[in-house]
Formats: C-alpha cells, structure tokens, sequence
C-alpha cells in the first residue's frame, strides 16, 4: 500500500486539533469515518495489518483495478466516471397556432359552466 490521497477538504479539520486514534499527539487530520489520525499514521496501519479487509478502485479498460488501502484508513477514491456530458439543443416544431373560437359578439372572454 502506498501513500492516501486525503486531499480532499473533509480529512482536514480547520476548527480544532484532536488526539490521533493510533499515536495520541494532536492533528487536525481525518479519516473518512472522522476519526482524528494522521495521514501517515493511516499509512503506517495500513502497512502493518495487510490482512484487514481492503477497498478496490473498479477496474476499467484504461485501468487496472487497484488497492485504496483498508476499509477504516482508504484513500479518496474509488474515482468516478470523468466522461464530461455535452449538452446538444433540441429543436422543436413551432408553437401551435392559436385558433379563435367563433363565438357570438359581446361573449368573447366569457367562461362556459
């Protein structure tokens, strides 16, 4: 297992510094579970218990399926779909033509019960 991809926002806690769960000295590091510890504290557990059960990037044809580290300290991903959705307009016919009702002088804009 190599290094966690923490980079997003969630792993880091700008309002207060807590004990690490694993070698108890203040960080403001997170885990996805929100647990304080720091990344390469997360890193070095990893390492040392290779038997916990793991989290697998999908596989795809550009790449290989690949570990994200254990299911308590897990890198980021796995990534999702990166394909950008382009939009096409749709064209439609014309609006439909607005038809006069024959009615009788005097009627017109009254409703019918």
């Amino acid at each position: 297992m190599g290094h966690l991809d923490w980079g997003d926002a969630r792993h880091f806690d700008r309002t207060q510094d807590r004990p690490c769960c694993l070698c108890g000295r203040p960080t403001p590091m997170r885990s996805h579970a929100g647990e304080a510890v720091h990344k390469v504290c997360a890193e070095d557990w990893n390492s040392a218990h290779p038997d916990e059960a793991r989290r697998y990037t999908p596989p795809s044809k550009d790449r290989p399926q690949h570990e994200v580290g254990s299911w308590r300290f897990h890198n980021d991903g796995p990534v999702t779909d990166q394909r950008v959705t382009v939009l096409t307009a749709v064209t439609t016919g014309s609006p439909p033509r607005v038809v006069d009702v024959d009615v009788e002088p005097g009627q017109r804009g009254l409703f019918a019960a």
